[in-house]
């Protein structure tokens, strides 16, 4: 009697070893690596601005996006303003600035002014040792 129940207890815990380590995990199927077509996926930017609310008065909207402007890293300054129709965004970075922060930082006033100035050709620059380093456009 003794020998058939650990016989029945070695054969129980064999069923239950084997069951856990097969099959399905999690109500999930496991993966054919070699069907699958590999996603490759833009790694995610920061973002260093926030929005500032559509229908912000446009005075307003400038100061504020200014200001966080002029509390990132590297920016010694910055500037909105119209010439000849089209509408700049100049940022003043120290020297030596990251190219990639920069761009990333232009393209986000770029975002903003197209929300501030509606239809307007627009142009926002990284601006460097007196040089332009960056730029980006819209044209509507």
């Amino acid at each position: 009697m003794l020998k058939k129940l650990s016989m029945g207890l070695i054969i129980l815990a064999l069923i239950f070893g084997i069951w856990g380590c097969g099959g399905k995990t999690n109500g999930e199927q496991p993966q054919n690596p070699s069907t699958e077509q590999p996603q490759q996926e833009e790694p995610l930017k920061p973002q260093y601005l926030t929005p500032i609310p559509e229908g912000t008065p446009l005075g307003e909207s400038n100061m504020k996006l200014s200001e966080q402007i002029m509390g990132q890293k590297d920016v010694l300054g910055t500037q909105i303003y119209e010439q000849m129709e089209t509408v700049f965004g100049d940022i003043t970075f120290n020297a030596g600035v990251d190219k990639a922060y920069a761009n990333q930082l232009i393209k986000e006033l770029l975002a903003q002014m197209k929300t501030n100035y509606p239809g307007k050709p627009l142009t926002a620059q990284a601006i460097s040792d007196g040089q332009v380093i960056d730029s980006v456009s819209f044209k509507p």
